[in-house]
């Protein structure tokens, strides 16, 4: 069962429901904090981001998103028909802290390995480096 905490109330229920579990059996309980999923705005930023350095590079969208998940994320290893591969992992699981650390890395790979400033939304010229890939999204 998968209970959710989100008023004091909500927690006295789950207090309870956990005080009449049968004493006879065992039990696995997982206590984790609830994050948001990437947001909209990070999801947008990110491509906005893609699309400044495939414009820059000429590298494909696509292929920068494969290549940044694999670096940064890792890859999940798979078998079929006896056979290992690879898949990168997803960043659609990612919660907005991950996804916000994800972003950073990507931002300091580009400043550091390729030379290109990927703005913030606060940055003074983010609204110069919009309008120049906004279309490109």
């Amino acid at each position: 069962m998968l209970l959710h905490i989100r008023t004091p109330k909500d927690k006295d229920k789950v207090k309870a429901y956990v005080d009449d579990l049968k004493a006879d059996k065992k039990y696995i309980v997982e206590v984790k904090v609830a994050r948001e999923r990437r947001s909209i705005d990070q999801n947008a930023l990110y491509w906005l981001w893609l699309s400044c350095l495939m414009n820059e590079t000429g590298e494909n969208k696509d292929n920068l998103h494969e290549y940044f998940k694999t670096k940064f994320l890792g890859v999940d290893e798979r078998q079929c028909f006896g056979h290992h591969f690879y898949l990168p992992n997803t960043t659609t699981k990612l919660d907005t802290l991950q996804f916000k650390n994800y972003l950073d890395r990507i931002q300091e790979f580009a400043s550091v390995e390729l030379g290109i400033t990927l703005p913030d939304p606060k940055d003074l010229y983010w609204d110069e480096f919009y309008q120049q890939y906004k279309n490109f999204i």
